[in-house]
């Protein structure tokens, strides 16, 4: 009956996600999307992916409560099919020094980043047949530190193991775990460079001089989910930022 392929993705609903949404639904993929709480937008972006033509349908859930989770994904395999790709991308912040921040915003960022990933991963695995495919959204803060960022570069780095751990423990399943870190995502429209001068003085101490852009992300998630060989690492998508993270701009001359 479903014989589409089936793209679950969290944080589908806006920016990078809904991106990447739109590249899957470009490759002949169904789309789940999960959201947490902003409706509006994720009906919107279901509408923007029936419009080119893809099976699309959104669920609200929160992704570290696992029995809403199962709860969730037999309806999506009962409506669009068993998924054959998940895409964690939801993601939370809370920018602070570590001697101010709270055990909340901590709890928070991880919650949402490691511990969604996790439920996530394992209650799609359980429904998913060999040849899928688990592409984990790191950052390149999992590879490097910076101060005042709080949770942030832990959890992901969280991610990035976990992603591995996965790549090991599915391999006998068919099923590849692999991800992607970026850099700073702004796409060249959108002026950010006056809008945010103290990123565009980093961004200028890049090797590549240049920011990340949301369908170089979308356009990783499709090359890596067809890419057979390709399980348990990360793919850095930052300019060679991890080459040069602590170069000054005098020493990057």
């Amino acid at each position: 009956m479903h014989s589409v392929k089936t793209a679950l993705i969290t944080g589908g609903s806006r920016g990078v996600g809904l991106c990447i949404a739109r590249e899957l639904a470009r490759q002949g993929y169904a789309i789940a999307l999960l959201v947490r709480s902003d409706v509006e937008a994720a009906q919107h972006a279901v509408d923007k992916l029936t419009a080119q033509g893809a099976r699309a349908a959104f669920w609200r859930v929160d992704i570290t409560d696992r029995p809403a989770v199962q709860q969730v994904l037999d309806e999506v395999v009962n409506v669009l099919g068993a998924p054959s790709l998940l895409v964690n991308n939801a993601g939370s912040t809370a920018a602070a020094p570590l001697l101010e921040l709270r055990d909340e915003q901590w709890q928070q960022v991880l919650n949402t980043q490691l511990t969604g990933t996790f439920v996530m991963s394992v209650e799609t695995v359980r429904r998913m047949a060999p040849g899928g495919v688990i592409i984990n959204i790191a950052g390149a803060s999992a590879h490097r530190c910076y101060p005042n960022a709080g949770a942030f570069g832990p959890s992901k780095a969280g991610v990035v193991n976990l992603t591995a751990q996965m790549s090991i423990e599915w391999a006998p399943r068919g099923i590849r775990v692999c991800g992607i870190s970026p850099g700073p995502i702004r796409d060249p429209d959108s002026h950010w460079a006056t809008q945010e001068p103290l990123l565009a003085q980093e961004v200028a101490r890049l090797p590549l001089q240049r920011p990340v852009s949301s369908d170089e992300v979308a356009r990783s998630v499709a090359f890596l989910a067809t890419t057979a060989s390709f399980t348990g690492q990360m793919l850095i998508l930052d300019s060679g930022g991890l080459n040069t993270w602590y170069m000054t701009e005098q020493e990057a001359r």
